[in-house]
């Protein structure tokens, strides 16, 4: 035993000595960054990500290690620079910025984005306490900002979007709605008259550690002037431009969809009668990545959640595809099925 303790002890030297060289790999990532953010270039360069991928894999033929666990590792320390480098300041002109909804979870994330960026935040929210930024009340937090943003439950925001473009005529306006439909007459007929309003939807949650690398839908509402400033707020991350009305489509797919999934996932484990420990005890290497997606979808807000399945009027044909693909895997024969297999790998980007 005291000769395993010895060569445990060698792993845990080798360990810190790997710690010692990502932080020093983090820091090194910290000065390109910099100059990334200095000239305004993307933080994410994909051309430049494979080639570390490729650079780990080789060097992990030369010493022993597999390509899969290098790649793995590759990704690790992508992603870990990525934060780092995400996390900088952009260079933007000075703009005052009220958040409504800001003490809530997109609201907090998105007020401590700007702050970081040197911009002044102040918010509104129903339940301020605990709040980090200056409250104020919403007829006054309207009169004062360059750019308002709307960061609260879908029920109520076609509402608050007409008070708020009533205040102010001047001011940058947009939600963050993970559903447009409810709002897409307001924002139009907005725009129609004359007002700077646009649509946004940031593509995850109030637990990103940066916006780089991270999707950042901007949707023109008939105001595409609006909608080039919205972008331009969101510096560092990858901005897709988009329609309005082209919106709920696809996101009936990309959250809707792949939301069912994972909840329906979870609710026939729970059904299924065996504890947790049980199955996990005999996972296979797909369980594990499935659990694991579907035990964070679990713990989200479930509030939005509900409103993403709910108010999303194209979630119904995405579901029902599902349902319907399901039912057709389940009745094929051995060779309609390993054919639907092959057309399904041929849909995905090529690895």
């Amino acid at each position: 035993m005291s000769e395993i303790n010895g060569f445990r002890e060698e792993l845990a030297s080798i360990d810190r000595e790997i710690m010692e060289l990502v932080g020093r790999r983090n820091r090194i990532a910290l000065v390109i960054g910099e100059k990334k953010a200095e000239a305004n270039e993307e933080v994410v360069v994909p051309s430049v990500e494979k080639n570390v991928v490729q650079r780990y894999i080789d060097a992990g033929n030369i010493s022993g290690v597999s390509a899969e666990t290098a790649a793995r590792i590759a990704r690790a320390v992508i992603d870990e620079s990525v934060d780092v480098q995400g996390l900088i300041p952009r260079p933007t002109a000075p703009r005052k910025i009220f958040i409504i909804g800001g003490n809530g979870g997109m609201g907090r994330w998105l007020s401590a984005f700007f702050a970081a960026g040197g911009l002044s935040v102040t918010i509104h929210d129903s339940h301020p306490s605990g709040a980090l930024y200056p409250v104020v009340d919403i007829s006054s937090g309207c009169k004062d900002a360059d750019v308002i943003i709307i960061s609260t439950p879908l029920r109520i925001s076609a509402e608050i979007l007409e008070t708020v473009v009533s205040e102010n005529k001047n001011a940058l306006i947009f939600d963050i709605l993970s559903v447009k439909t409810p709002v897409i007459s307001v924002l139009q007929n907005s725009a129609a008259l004359g007002a700077k309003v646009c649509s946004v939807h940031p593509m995850f949650g109030p637990h990103a550690a940066s916006i780089a690398g991270r999707n950042i839908i901007v949707c023109s509402c008939g105001n595409d002037e609006a909608a080039d400033e919205a972008a331009g707020l969101f510096g560092g991350g990858t901005i897709l431009r988009m329609d309005i009305e082209d919106h709920d489509p696809i996101t009936a797919y990309v959250l809707g969809l792949s939301h069912a999934v994972n909840l329906a996932f979870s609710e026939a484990l729970v059904r299924s009668g065996f504890s947790s420990e049980t199955l996990c005890a005999a996972a296979s290497t797909t369980f594990c990545r499935q659990t694991a997606v579907s035990s964070d979808v679990s713990r989200e807000n479930g509030e939005l959640y509900y409103s993403i399945q709910k108010e999303n009027p194209y979630n119904e044909a995405a579901v029902q595809n599902l349902l319907d693909a399901l039912m057709d895997f389940r009745s094929s024969s051995e060779d309609v099925f390993i054919e639907k297999m092959h057309q399904g790998a041929a849909w995905y980007p090529k690895k």
